[in-house]
């Protein structure tokens, strides 16, 4: 459990810094965003369900604010489409995380560790609680790129991560875009009470799975 405490930590500390550096050097203003979402929708539809997938995939990458982007896709789509849109960009996301960790993660730690026996016990300590952590990893900011990174360096079946996260991911997605589409700039009150009851949900069932 130790070795994936600390690769957890470590994974989170690598997120959180890009999410840091954007900040700091507003490579990522809410107001261009939207300007930008808004753009692409005049093009095309199917433009603009690109622009919210590519912002979910590269979340991957650099912190994006993830609810946020699917409340604009639930205004700017409507709830079905919008629900459908997140879902596919956060599998996505979900899948390049956890064949990154795969791929490239798990030979890194072969050649730091040195010890196959250690390597299982990262795998043993991750499958303890694998399915309800992909559940539950849209519970707070960096834990959904960090879980499906996990999987993949813990060698979790594939089918198995993707029921598994699809299992979190895709109700999320829907609920979220339903309360970005029933939002308006007048009345933002539909998407204020969909984040906080969706955040009081998913923490109190992250809180109960660190309990365990």
């Amino acid at each position: 459990m130790g070795d994936l405490v600390r690769i957890a930590g470590v994974l989170a500390a690598a997120f959180a810094s890009t999410f840091l550096v954007v900040q700091g050097l507003g490579l990522l203003p809410e107001d261009g965003v939207i300007r930008w979402l808004e753009g692409l929708r005049e093009v095309h539809p199917l433009w603009l369900a690109a622009g919210v997938v590519a912002l979910l995939l590269l979340d991957l990458l650099v912190a994006v604010p993830t609810m946020a982007t699917i409340l604009l896709a639930g205004w700017l789509l409507g709830p079905v489409w919008g629900g459908v849109t997140a879902g596919v960009g956060l599998m996505l996301m979900g899948s390049l995380g956890y064949m990154a960790g795969r791929l490239a993660g798990r030979p890194v730690l072969r050649r730091l560790l040195r010890d196959e026996a250690r390597l299982a016990g990262i795998e043993t300590a991750f499958a303890r609680n694998d399915l309800l952590v992909l559940a539950v990893c849209q519970a707070l900011p960096i834990l959904p790129e960090l879980s499906a990174t996990l999987a993949g360096i813990a060698r979790m079946h594939p089918l198995r991560f993707a029921l598994g996260y699809a299992a979190g991911v895709v109700p999320f997605a829907f609920v979220v875009a339903f309360g970005g589409a029933a939002s308006s700039p007048e009345d933002l009150r539909p998407a204020v009470l969909t984040v906080i009851g969706v955040s009081a949900v998913l923490l109190g069932a992250w809180r109960v799975l660190v309990r365990r």
